[in-house]
């Protein structure tokens, strides 16, 4: 009897149904129904059959033309599933919930640009309706309509307010708008709304990265990996703001994270490649490029920079073997083309050189730089018919060419020929560029080459104090000789001769040296000393410490820092205490750190340390230019008071320096730029009882050779320097 009533009931509500789908029509109905218990039964042809019959017995039935058009979907007819929505349109359109599921079928179905129009239409009949809102600002932002979007994410956060995905979005369309401050606001509400929203941290770095405000993307960043520590990507863009701030080190240290866990990760070995170029480490760059080579090996970029980084060691043949695999891919790469050229210059190939100079012309006729290096090509191959020619040629294309017509000027006077030529291009280059030793040395050794030597000689000074370079100093000696200068001609020739060990500027530098009186000269030798270590701007190193005290021994390491004007700072590792010591020595001051290692470092350790670091100090060879000179051959020694200085006479480098009962030996000098520096150095305290060696490790320099990029438009060989 229940289940009788049970069927009554529910025969009724299809009734009810039926009456409100089909409009009465009870065949239909019927019909219906059949296809609904087929679908159930996963007799899906039969209940399409069933459900088409019923459209064509009853047109508004909307329910049916809604389930066809996912069925229809379903298998696969696009067509009649497009037909079907068409259909429910027609008969619903102004319903709210039809349009929506019309616009969730198009999205379905790849047609966003009539889903959009549904959205709209979603819109226009229930304006609170928040997903509309928020879909129809989703397809104006991917369809790149960022103010259109802006608009309607606005219009969904004036609905819902706290809401963070809808902030995160609107600040998205903001950053396409260039609006970086709104953006800025509008990723730190979703911030403050959801800290774990890790994107918004990200889009944030990225708006100051666009900005250049790298120091403030890196504190993003930073929060993103505080959050997600082991996201690469993000690792990576960390690594580059710290490259832009030029933290190498730091920069150096993420790259190195990711390629630990990420061996083959193309970007951290590039990033690391280039970070070791800047920091002068070729070596190093050359090793990680060789390894992306390996994963990319017709990669033109790649290949192109390693055959620079070889360029730059003066491996010719590597530098050749892959700038070669680049022309193989590309015979018209001008930029190859060019590399090449200068490779084989630099190669002393200069037949070749002007060979691939010549081929880079033909690609691009108005390269200036082209025609300069070879004019220079052509002037090192002995034809300076064709040099001048070129030469000319690269100040016509450009007039302001300085280097042009430094290196033309110079070789004019140097050959002694065309002077007035000659000084109209060299007063041009340094009227460009006033503070170029290179140009003044040119128009210096032009005056010089003239007989004007006052003109000559201030042009000169000037020169040595812009560039400390061999060549200037040598045409300043002969300045100086040819002026009756002995003294400061011989200092002139002293300082060529410790930059480069020339035998021809040898043998001006004892000729002069015979004609200066003994104490004159002796004087001047502590002035030729003191300059090895003026021309150190700054260094790190290591060194290795052996330590002898009766039957004792006892070796360690520390590190050694030294700036020009500024300090030397030492660190002693943990071996002597925990925590290490630290000792700066400046001028003014001299500290250790702890304080509390005064009393396990005794006064007269701490003297010897002093004793050691007193030639980098300021006034280090003032002391001694009234000492007492003895000389025994090949050594000249300073004598004041407790304290005596040793020199070799043909270098002038320190051989021993004593004082307070040490005594401390250079036995080996490592050369460092224009300087050297002592690497190996034997020290002697008489009253402790205690003798050492100290050994250098690998020094790491930066100075002013270094900071500026090696001159190529040098006056020396016109252009060679």
């Amino acid at each position: 009897m229940k289940r009788i009533l049970a069927i009554f009931i529910l025969c009724c509500m299809f009734l009810v149904s039926a009456k409100s789908l089909f409009a009465v029509n009870y065949e239909a109905y019927k019909i219906f129904l059949q296809g609904v218990f087929n679908l159930k039964a996963k007799r899906i042809d039969a209940g399409i059959k069933n459900y088409e019959k019923v459209i064509s017995l009853d047109k508004n039935a909307f329910v049916v033309y809604k389930d066809l058009v996912y069925l229809y979907w379903q298998l696969g007819d696009a067509e009649k599933a497009f037909q079907a929505a068409d259909k429910i349109n027609e008969i619903d359109k102004n319903n709210p919930q039809t349009t929506t599921f019309l616009t969730t079928f198009y999205l379905v179905g790849n047609k966003p640009d009539i889903a959009k129009q549904f959205w709209e239409r979603t819109i226009k009949l229930d304006p609170e309706n928040e997903m509309a809102t928020a879909s129809i600002a989703s397809y104006y932002y991917y369809d790149n309509k960022f103010k259109e979007s802006a608009k309607y994410w606005q219009k969904f956060l004036d609905q819902q307010p706290n809401n963070s995905i809808g902030y995160f979005y609107i600040g998205m369309a903001q950053e396409k708008l260039d609006m970086n401050n709104e953006a800025l606001a509008s990723y730190n509400k979703v911030i403050q709304l959801n800290p774990e929203i890790g994107d918004a941290y990200i889009s944030k770095a990225r708006i100051y990265e666009t900005l250049g405000k790298f120091d403030l993307a890196i504190k993003e960043y930073e929060k993103y990996i505080s959050i997600f520590p082991n996201n690469t990507d993000v690792l990576i863009c960390l690594g580059k703001c710290y490259y832009e701030i030029q933290n190498y080190a730091k920069a150096k240290d993420i790259f190195l994270k990711v390629e630990k866990s990420f061996p083959n990760n193309i970007m951290a070995i590039y990033c690391l490649g280039i970070i070791y170029e800047k920091t002068g480490q070729i070596n190093k760059a050359v090793a990680e490029f060789e390894r992306l080579i390996l994963q990319e090996d017709k990669n033109i970029i790649l290949l192109s920079k390693l055959g620079y980084y070889y360029l730059m060691l003066r491996d010719y043949t590597r530098a050749e073997k892959q700038f070669l695999k680049v022309l193989y891919m590309e015979p018209s790469n001008n930029e190859i083309l060019y590399s090449m050229a200068l490779n084989y210059m630099d190669w002393g190939k200069y037949d070749k050189a002007v060979e691939y100079f010549n081929k880079t012309i033909e690609l691009m006729p108005n390269f200036p730089e082209a025609y300069f290096y070879l004019g220079l090509t052509y002037n090192k191959n002995k034809d300076f018919v064709n040099a001048e020619k070129v030469l000319l040629k690269a100040i016509q294309l450009n007039p302001d060419n300085s280097k042009a017509m430094n290196y033309l000027g110079y070789t004019y006077a140097d050959k002694g020929i065309k002077f007035n030529e000659s000084e109209t291009f060299l007063i041009r280059a340094v009227t460009l560029e006033p503070k170029n030793g290179a140009y003044l040395d040119s128009l210096g050794w032009l005056y010089y080459r003239q007989g004007k030597f006052e003109d000559a000689e201030k042009l000169l000074f000037s020169a040595v104090n812009v560039t400390r370079d061999p060549i200037i100093y040598d045409h300043l000696g002969d300045t100086y000789f040819a002026l009756g200068k002995t003294k400061e001609a011989w200092m002139a020739y002293a300082l060529s001769y410790d930059f480069k060990q020339d035998k021809a500027i040898k043998r001006k530098l004892d000729f002069v040296q015979a004609k200066i009186p003994k104490e004159e000269l002796y004087k001047h030798m502590l002035l030729r000393s003191e300059s090895n270590y003026l021309r150190v701007l700054s260094f790190r190193t290591g060194y290795k410490i052996r330590l002898n005290s009766g039957f004792l021994s006892k070796n360690i390491y520390t590190n050694f820092f030294y700036t020009k004007g500024s300090n030397i700072k030492i660190d002693f590792p943990n071996v002597i205490i925990p925590g290490g010591i630290h000792i700066s020595i400046s001028d003014e001051q001299n500290k250790i750190s702890p304080k509390a290692v005064n009393q396990i470092i005794s006064k007269e350790l701490f003297d010897v340390i002093l004793q050691l670091c007193e030639v980098f100090k300021g006034n280090f060879y003032k002391y001694f230019d009234d000492a007492e000179v003895s000389v025994e051959g090949k050594h000249i020694t300073y004598s004041k008071d407790e304290a005596k200085l040793t020199l070799n006479i043909d270098t002038a480098l320190i051989e021993e320096f004593s004082q307070n009962n040490t005594t401390v030996n250079v036995i080996k000098y490592d050369n460092f730029f224009i300087s050297k520096i002592p690497s190996k150095i034997r020290f002697n305290f008489s009253d402790m009882k205690i003798t050492g060696i100290l050994e250098a490790t690998k020094i790491f320099y930066i100075s002013e050779s270094s900071s500026t990029k090696k001159n190529e438009n040098n006056s020396q060989s016109a252009g060679e320097n």
